[in-house]
């Protein structure tokens, strides 16, 4: 973001942490190669700590339709448990104290490291294109069965992969871009590999990195043994307004 592109909306206070800190932290910043970036360190002790239990906690989980050895949780929602064990009955995957995918009527906390002035939010709004959408997803990778190569573990792209691939009615609804922060490295590979790039990224709990979401970084994360990697992952988007809204036959 720029400082012009800050919104009329936004206060005082976070228009003199974005001029006092945009210097520090775009100098944090390693460019790998264009908009492929990384920032060491970025999610302090106090917020890794905080993010962990979730981690570890075993109910609150959905599957979602890119893969089944991958779930995601929402952090900041009170989650119902599904009475059939999993959110996506109809994939023949059972996932015991899987969450309901929330709604509207779900109730929402706001987690004061993230919303709070100051917080992880207005630090990434700092280094991230317009406009931050400001939900805590939660990514885990689990190992890689043999038989399941989809969703992130294949070779993929983000902004414009359907339409490349012929879809007409493809929409990326205004996406400028697509981040995520690792949160843990006590697992085996799991690495960020690129398809026609010579880089290969190692996860380093606390990092955030910016993966450009065009065909020439083309990506997969190559399979995880021996443990559970964790990442916050989300995007930005030009107009929130557009975005789409996942639900539960779309996750």
């Amino acid at each position: 973001m720029e400082f012009n592109e800050i919104e009329d909306t936004a206060g005082s206070d976070f228009k003199d942490y974005f001029i006092n800190n945009k210097e520090d932290l775009e100098n944090r910043k390693v460019i790998i190669d264009k908009e492929l970036w990384y920032i060491p360190d970025f999610l302090t002790k106090e917020e890794l700590d905080y993010i962990k239990p979730f981690c570890d906690d075993k109910t609150g989980w959905y599957l979602t339709s890119r893969s089944s050895s991958i779930r995601n949780k929402f952090i900041g929602v009170n989650y119902r448990i599904h009475p059939e064990g999993t959110i996506c009955p109809t994939r023949g995957i059972d996932l015991s104290n899987s969450a309901i995918f929330p709604d509207e009527t779900d109730s929402r906390y706001h987690p004061e490291l993230w919303y709070r002035s100051e917080g992880v939010f207005d630090r990434m709004k700092v280094v991230l294109p317009i406009t931050l959408n400001q939900d805590i997803t939660l990514q885990s990778f689990w190992p890689l069965d043999d038989s399941d190569h989809s969703g992130a573990y294949q070779w993929h792209w983000e902004k414009s992969m359907a339409a490349e691939l012929g879809d007409t009615e493809f929409n990326d609804f205004g996406m400028t871009a697509a981040w995520s922060i690792y949160l843990n490295e006590d697992f085996e590979d799991g690495q960020l590999e690129f398809a026609y790039k010579p880089y290969v990224i190692k996860p380093k709990a606390g990092m955030l990195i910016s993966i450009p979401m065009t065909k020439e970084f083309t990506h997969r994360v190559t399979p995880v043994k021996n443990g559970e990697r964790h990442t916050l992952y989300g995007t930005c988007f030009k107009d929130l307004n557009d975005r789409e809204i996942s639900n539960g036959e779309t996750c």
